[in-house]
């Protein structure tokens, strides 16, 4: 499980805040790491059997901290560029024309407010753990 974003960007920094949650409850078999930086090296993080679960914050579309499932095929880059340099939509398109995508990639988006400089919104920082155990039963660890 990747989570990415920018904990210096606000509500950007869910996506680390929760996997960091998940680490004290999935399985020693279950492989977290966070992504803060540039997103060009998404591709290079795993192999081509591997079960790929993405974690971000993205705008707002419903509730704050609403969690959703994304398919990757229909992410697409506003602009080429986020808090991370190339985008999640960008670094999956890299992947598909390097030929090096997962066996299986799923992509979460949790609904954030503020991407300004900062910290999380406080009512989204009191969501973290309720959401690591939400994402925890979707992907079924």
């Amino acid at each position: 499980m990747i989570g990415v974003g920018n904990r210096d960007r606000a509500d950007d920094g869910i996506g680390p805040a929760v996997v960091d949650a998940l680490r004290s409850r999935a399985d020693r078999d279950v492989v977290t790491m966070i992504r803060e930086g540039d997103l060009a090296v998404l591709p290079l993080l795993w192999e081509s059997d591997d079960d790929v679960v993405i974690v971000d914050a993205r705008l707002l579309s419903g509730s704050i901290g609403e969690l959703s499932e994304i398919d990757p095929d229909d992410l697409t880059s506003s602009t080429g560029l986020s808090t991370h340099g190339l985008d999640v939509a960008d670094a999956i398109q890299l992947a598909r024309r390097l030929g090096c995508l997962p066996a299986r990639l799923r992509v979460f988006g949790i609904g954030g407010c503020d991407f300004g400089y900062g910290p999380m919104s406080p009512q989204l920082r009191q969501m973290v753990d309720p959401l690591a155990a939400e994402l925890m039963v979707l992907v079924g660890f």
